[in-house]
């Protein structure tokens, strides 16, 4: 009967024993790998928030040139008014 191992009596190796390990540790951390769903989940919340924060720039410059608009026709009025 031939062992298991990839020694030449069937023995274990040490690369053998070394895939085992590698084995044992990835099932005790099966919980911990992330899968396509969690990435998709990141990826949504951060568009999102992304969004938000663009949203918000875009209505503080929009407020900006508002004022600027108003300080420019000012400005014009009183250079019309001088000549």
């Amino acid at each position: 009967m031939k062992s298991i191992g990839s020694g030449d009596n069937g023995e274990l190796t040490f690369l053998d024993i070394i895939s085992i390990i590698s084995f044992c540790v990835g099932l005790q951390n099966l919980d911990l790998n992330i899968t396509e769903q969690d990435i998709t989940n990141q990826t949504q919340e951060l568009d999102a928030r992304l969004r938000d924060v663009v949203d918000d720039i875009h209505n503080h410059l929009s407020v900006q040139d508002t004022k600027l608009n108003v300080i420019l026709n000012r400005l014009e009025a009183m250079s019309n008014d001088q000549n």
